[in-house]
């Protein structure tokens, strides 16, 4: 019988490190394809986020160029995060799962996009219709300009040296088998359609929050979700992929006042609804300091 469950436990782990090699020359094969196109473009938008992210701090505007270029209507990339997230690459791709398109992308981008909550839920792609992606809301829904970084660093995951670090230490049959699963459905659904959207990509925009002094996050709240509910400065940089040009880069802390009618909102509500009036005072600073007359604030409605 020892002898038995020795072999056994012998050919189970033969059958597991059989599978293990083959889903990491798989990878292999997948990051000698797409690596060189992924790598660069990914690592230029980190180190951009991290020196947006220093001080001193001084405004940039290219006017002539944003005359003749602009970038409102064009397929892009957006990174939004709190200022002191942006000290590494790793930091910056931790926190870009909480990096959300919001009342800054609906103000300043002009881009026709279908509502990204009014699609199914999911958990992957594969759950969504042809055409459609599982958005960062986990709901399925074409693709949105411009395109959340959150969403390319999701995809691209399997290109990762975490990733190969995770399936190397997977101990178990059933581990080891969501990780391949994990990678074919990426491979299948996610990354043809994230390699077009990056490919297609025109800018790089990018929000970092900077936290006010004294500043106390409420209960159940997250920081970033409560930071955006209150007057705050916030740094914007928009780069041209096409020859790395920085266009803009201007730093405002800009303040709104909402006159609510009728019923009391609950305070959810009402902080959901700050954060997107800052948001899109945000985005009219970016167009005020383009140049742009009709930039103003956009009311919210009760």
């Amino acid at each position: 019988m020892a002898v038995t469950v020795i072999v056994q436990w012998k050919w189970a782990q033969g059958r597991l490190e059989s599978e293990r090699s083959g889903v990491l020359a798989k990878q292999r094969a997948v990051v000698a394809e797409l690596g060189p196109r992924w790598f660069p473009l990914r690592d230029r938008i980190e180190r951009w986020t991290i020196e947006l992210a220093k001080d001193p701090f001084t405004d940039v505007v290219e006017t002539e160029i944003l005359k003749g270029w602009s970038f409102r209507d064009k397929p892009g990339i957006y990174l939004r995060l709190d200022a002191d997230q942006a000290t590494s690459a790793e930091a910056i791709r931790k926190a870009a799962n909480d990096s959300l398109r919001d009342g800054f992308t609906a103000c300043l981008f002009t881009v026709e996009n279908k509502n990204q909550l009014s699609g199914k839920e999911c958990k992957l792609t594969r759950d969504c219709a042809f055409g459609e992606i599982c958005n960062e809301l986990d709901r399925c829904a074409p693709p949105a300009q411009p395109y959340n970084l959150r969403v390319a660093y999701r995809s691209l995951r399997i290109l990762s040296e975490d990733w190969v670090r995770e399936v190397q230490d997977a101990s178990g049959e059933l581990r080891l088998r969501a990780f391949t699963s994990f990678f074919e459905d990426a491979v299948r659904d996610d990354i043809p359609i994230a390699v077009d959207l990056l490919a297609r990509a025109q800018y790089f925009a990018v929000v970092l929050d900077e936290t006010p002094p004294n500043f106390q996050v409420p209960a159940g709240t997250s920081k970033s979700e409560a930071l955006r509910a209150v007057p705050h400065a916030s740094r914007v940089g928009i780069w041209r992929l096409s020859d790395n040009k920085l266009v803009l880069r201007i730093r405002r802390a800009p303040e709104v006042e909402l006159k609510m009618a009728g019923a009391q909102l609950d305070e959810r509500v009402v902080n959901a609804q700050k954060r997107q009036a800052l948001s899109c005072a945000l985005a009219n600073a970016v167009r005020d300091a383009m140049g742009d007359t009709q930039a103003g604030v956009v009311p919210i409605a009760p």
